[in-house]
């Protein structure tokens, strides 16, 4: 069963989400988990962050989690192992629906329906549901598979030449060198103190560099 509602605007709003929250979610969560807590996973939108939406769900034993901004894409089961299959059937149902000769009058909705019935079916299998629960680390609990997805960020300092990524290893060390004999290289009486105050700062990095490496052992 479909149910479709729209706001005047056509997006998403406070009343909208309400009423999802209470003829969708708690209807079809109390037929499958009765007197059961249950957990809402939902994003940052300001529609779900309303005094009505949230005291509903702590009324009706409803456990709310709300997703960091910006992580929807690892952290939410649609996003990580559904949306794009789901968008894969559908697309594969009007190739073919084009394809058979019937298109004549185009995709309406008295025969949208049927495609996303197909591709839901296709899409929303249990075993496809478990899996992309277990992809974002939610069940089983598993903290490992999204942190390991994440490139944390090499740690910057300022100096007289701007940012320059702290790094060990000698490709960095030869990049550093390389700029200050350019320096030299261009030194001319106009900028003779600031030149030489900028050298002086590479060779201070340099120095701190070669010490961490020297003491870890590292072979340069």
């Amino acid at each position: 069963m479909y149910q479709f509602s729209y706001s005047p605007k056509g997006w998403m709003d406070n009343q909208l989400a309400l009423q999802w929250l209470q003829k969708i979610f708690l209807l079809e969560s109390q037929e499958r988990c009765g007197d059961l807590r249950w957990l809402l996973i939902f994003d940052g939108h300001g529609s779900h962050l309303t005094f009505e939406f949230v005291s509903l769900c702590f009324a009706n034993n409803v456990l709310l989690l709300c997703l960091p901004p910006h992580s929807t894409h690892l952290l939410r089961p649609l996003d990580v192992g559904l949306l794009g299959p789901y968008q894969h059937f559908y697309s594969a149902a009007i190739d073919n629906y084009i394809c058979s000769g019937q298109n004549v009058i185009g995709i309406k909705k008295s025969i949208f329906i049927p495609f996303l019935t197909e591709a839901r079916k296709a899409t929303f299998t249990p075993h496809n549901i478990r899996q992309s629960f277990a992809a974002t680390g939610i069940s089983p609990l598993n903290l490992r598979r999204v942190l390991g997805k994440l490139n944390p960020k090499v740690d910057q300092q300022r100096d007289t030449l701007g940012i320059i990524e702290k790094q060990s290893g000698s490709h960095e060390i030869r990049h550093q060198v390389l700029a200050a004999g350019n320096l030299l290289c261009n030194l001319n009486l106009k900028n003779l103190d600031s030149t030489l105050d900028r050298v002086n700062g590479i060779m201070s990095s340099l120095g701190h560099q070669l010490e961490e490496e020297i003491a870890s052992k590292e072979v340069w």
